[in-house]
């Protein structure tokens, strides 16, 4: 999908990624703006992608660059001819309604809550169920939210809480979401899978570098 080197020597083609949901809104955005800025004539392509299925489509050629977080990144990936970059790690946070965290019981406004899981092959919202399990005595109910967008929205009318990233919750000051005390936050490792060596001087590679740049600017912005 993507090309090399072109006669004046600047990188171009285009690189279709594939992401995580959590990492689709936090990374992508700004690795678009990225390469826009650092090669020009790179065209990024994203799309929402299943964990599960990472090796997978980059080994199938459906995406170029695969970015992963959670338990599956984590793991050892053995696929031949699939090269892994280690990227920083991604924070989540448990979410719910402003008006949630301020209740004068915590336990019993958590009680008719539900878990949002965002990404159901990230074990992620486990954490909250083990949590509310072990803290207050409750077995919640998980409903799978589809995306960053539908959890924040559900946990915003005070249908459910959610583990989502806390670089992106703290952009979202002011609007009826707030971080609840008492929980635990968990860190998720992220990784990028390509095809590596053989698209060593392509808008792959180029791609693949400014994700690596990307995920480690959002961490030092945040210490």
């Amino acid at each position: 999908m993507a090309t090399a080197l072109n006669p004046s020597g600047e990188t171009e083609g285009r690189t279709t990624v594939g992401a995580s949901a959590l990492l689709l809104e936090t990374r992508i955005g700004p690795l678009i703006r990225d390469c826009r800025y650092r090669y020009p004539k790179v065209q990024v392509s994203p799309r929402q992608l299943a964990i599960s299925r990472a090796q997978e489509a980059v080994r199938a050629g459906e995406v170029d660059l695969a970015l992963v977080h959670g338990d599956f990144a984590s793991g050892e990936l053995s696929g031949a001819g699939i090269a892994v970059e280690e990227l920083p790690d991604l924070e989540v946070v448990p979410v719910g309604s402003a008006a949630l965290v301020e209740a004068s019981d915590l336990a019993a406004a958590l009680a008719p809550v539900r878990v949002l899981a965002v990404d159901p092959d990230c074990a992620s919202h486990q954490v909250l169920v083990t949590a509310l399990r072990e803290a207050y005595g409750i077995e919640p109910a998980v409903i799978e939210a589809g995306s960053m967008g539908g959890a924040r929205e559900l946990a915003r009318a005070g249908y459910g809480i959610a583990m989502l990233p806390s670089e992106s919750v703290g952009a979202e000051g002011g609007s009826g979401l707030a971080v609840l005390p008492g929980l635990p936050r968990v860190r998720l490792g992220v990784r990028a899978l390509w095809a590596g060596r053989e698209l060593a001087m392509s808008a792959v590679s180029a791609v693949c570098d400014v994700a690596t740049r990307v995920g480690r600017e959002k961490v030092s912005q945040m210490v």
